[in-house]
């Protein structure tokens, strides 16, 4: 929820005061793409290492790999903000 009213903020603030991050779509995408793959790798090995975990008897929602699907769309929204 916190996530797309943060993205949604974002998208606002972009289209009505023309603030731009990225120069051109290809490179938003590039970058949000690249943090996108660095992040997932980052904390699936985090995870897999055990520095953190996410408890199998929590209620998580869905699960991907080793990963909530919360996780995923974090890793996704950030570098567009």
């Amino acid at each position: 929820m916190i996530l797309i009213l943060l993205f949604s903020v974002a998208l606002f603030l972009e289209k009505t005061h023309h603030i731009h991050l990225y120069h051109n779509r290809r490179e938003r995408l590039e970058i949000t793409f690249l943090f996108f793959f660095v992040g997932v790798i980052w904390d699936t090995f985090a995870i897999w290492r055990g520095h953190w975990a996410f408890p199998a008897g929590s209620n998580v929602g869905i699960v991907i790999g080793l990963m909530p699907l919360e996780e995923y769309l974090f890793a996704l929204v950030v570098p567009l903000l």
